[in-house]
């Protein structure tokens, strides 16, 4: 039998998020730790405190800094100078690990940070894409999510078409069947931000960020809940609080939408799960994603879920979701009225929207990545050889 193929993994993002990249990262680990021939090696040396738990053997994070690792790495440093000898290191984020001999393959999430302000703070792009740049141009490989993203790389200039792999995220995580405590979850949930404990639940997750949207989401939820009849629909928003979004926190801190709208914040995984099962409609009109997790993960539970058109959310979700453009508030305020009018539709989109995630594993995405680590180990022996 042939000795398992080594292959560091950077679970930096996975120890300092819960969700998005960390959530990537976490999963990744998981699921490539358990494929038949990989030994996976967590490297995670960073100057932060973690702030998540990961359960994979052989995780410390020596407080080694980013900035340290690169002003080492002409003396000699590298990744293997902690992890000892590798195959292959696999990259998860835009902080990139000095790496001497293994073969590099790199993550790309998306390339929203290049669109221009508004996208991310100030000075991101400055600072990220030099190093994007450096990166790709050394990587044996760029791993997205989707196909946009991977038209994004190459009209970037990043990679030729030949070293891009599209790889889909997995939404398996989330468990689909409804738990024992997930109405107490829910309840709970309401009474803690303010909200009644009937009627219909429109669950807006993600981060409060100008990308995101959700600004118009709300003013779009507003102008349908006062249309509607029957017991008033309520709005949660679930998700920490980024920046950028001066605006969307002055609504939401009015008295005036007390018992309309609650913020829970960020959430732990339990409550997140109970969420995404007993939302009656999952609001997610983002103008941008690489993926889209929050869609993804709300297609497995089977809810009914409004997005964005053009976007990969639209791609992943086809006819079971409900696609509008996000900049157009009329066409957002009608599309969810007919929604938390029909409950029907929404129960049909959501038995489409289980079968459309049901393929979507965290074990398939790390099969896939294993067989390319495989091939490019092969390409460099014959190369060598």
């Amino acid at each position: 039998m042939s000795a398992p193929l080594s292959v560091g993994l950077d679970v930096r993002p996975a120890l300092l998020a819960r969700t998005g990249i960390g959530r990537v990262a976490r999963e990744l680990a998981a699921a490539l730790a358990r494929q038949r021939g990989l030994r996976v090696v967590p490297f995670a040396a960073m100057a932060h405190r973690p702030r998540a738990e990961l359960r994979l053997p052989g995780v410390s994070a020596p407080p080694v800094p980013a900035r340290l690792q690169r002003a080492l790495a002409p003396l000699g440093f590298s990744v293997e100078t902690l992890l000892g000898p590798l195959d292959v290191f696999q990259h998860t984020d835009l902080v990139f690990a000095p790496v001497a001999r293994a073969v590099p393959v790199v993550i790309v999430h998306d390339l929203c940070f290049l669109r221009g302000a508004g996208w991310h703070d100030a000075g991101f792009a400055r600072r990220v894409e030099p190093r994007l740049r450096a990166a790709a141009a050394t990587a044996r490989a760029l791993v997205v999510p989707g196909a946009r993203v991977a038209a994004d790389v190459a009209a970037a200039g990043l990679a030729p078409a030949a070293r891009v792999h599209v790889v889909p995220w997995g939404a398996d995580h989330v468990d689909r069947p409804p738990a024992a405590g997930d109405a107490e979850r829910l309840a709970a949930l309401r009474r803690r931000t303010g909200l009644p404990a009937d009627g219909p639940l429109v669950l807006l997750p993600g981060t409060r960020e100008p990308r995101k949207n959700q600004l118009a989401a709300l003013g779009a939820f507003l102008r349908a809940r006062s249309a509607a009849r029957g017991a008033p629909a309520v709005l949660l928003l679930a998700g920490p609080r980024g920046w950028g979004c001066a605006e969307l926190e002055a609504r939401l801190a009015d008295p005036a939408l007390a018992g309309a709208v609650g913020v829970a914040g960020e959430v732990d995984e339990p409550d997140l799960a109970a969420l995404l099962r007993g939302a009656d409609v999952v609001l997610y009109p983002s103008f941008e994603e690489g993926f889209g997790l929050p869609v993804a993960e709300a297609l497995r539970c089977g809810r009914a879920v409004l997005t964005s058109a053009g976007t990969p959310m639209a791609d992943l979700g086809g006819e079971a979701v409900v696609a509008v453009d996000p900049r157009d508030a009329a066409a957002l305020e009608q599309a969810l009225a007919g929604l938390l009018a029909d409950p029907a539709a929404r129960q049909a989109l959501g038995e489409a929207g289980r079968r459309v995630a049901a393929p979507l594993t965290w074990d398939a995405a790390a099969a896939r990545l294993a067989h390319l680590y495989r091939t490019l180990v092969t390409d460099v022996d014959s190369a060598t050889a």
